[in-house]
């Protein structure tokens, strides 16, 4: 029997990323409170928002195995933000989504290219998934951006949370490699 493996450590662009804890608190309510990051999550959270928001990752890791990882940089120790898959309700299905979200001083540094693209691949070869989706705000280039320089292919365009996002999606490598 193959067993299924998502690290829960790991050392991607110079950040490291490990399953979320209460240490990652301060920075997630700095992230939360970051004007320019969260318009396109439907504006900032109050700070007891990144408690609940750590417990509900947690509680995905718990429950399935795999998860976003919380970086900070290696170098200065600095909250980074959150990348990696979960489960989602893209387009209403219960989908695996591919989620990320950086500071500001952590753009345009490859950083969620990068975590994006191990997650992807660890959700294909670790996990075993058919398919990962993707979602971003309609006026997010930057997170579009990154969608398609981690190979996925656009899909249409969606409702969520009253707001319209793209939504892109890529195949298992194996389909990938048949349909080539």
């Amino acid at each position: 029997m193959l067993i299924r493996i998502f690290p829960t450590l790991v050392e991607v662009a110079g950040l490291f990323g490990d399953v979320p804890h209460e240490g990652h608190l301060p920075g997630l309510e700095k992230l939360f409170a970051d004007e320019e990051v969260m318009a396109m999550f439907g504006g900032i959270r109050p700070p007891g928002a990144a408690k609940a928001f750590v417990q509900r990752q947690r509680a995905h890791w718990r429950d399935r195995a795999f998860g976003v990882w919380f970086f900070r940089d290696l170098e200065t120790g600095e909250f980074a933000g959150w990348g990696g898959i979960r489960h989602g309700d893209a387009a209403g299905d219960d989908l695996v989504e591919l989620r990320y979200a950086l500071r500001p001083g952590f753009w345009g540094r490859g950083c969620a290219t990068e975590i994006s693209k191990l997650a992807v691949q660890l959700g294909f070869e670790n996990l075993g998934l058919p398919e990962i989706v993707a979602v971003a705000h309609v006026k997010n280039n930057r997170a579009e951006a990154v969608m398609v320089r981690t190979g996925m292919r656009f899909d249409g365009r969606i409702n969520r949370a009253g707001m319209p996002h793209v939504l892109y999606r890529i195949n298992g490598y194996r389909e990938q490699a048949l349909s080539a």
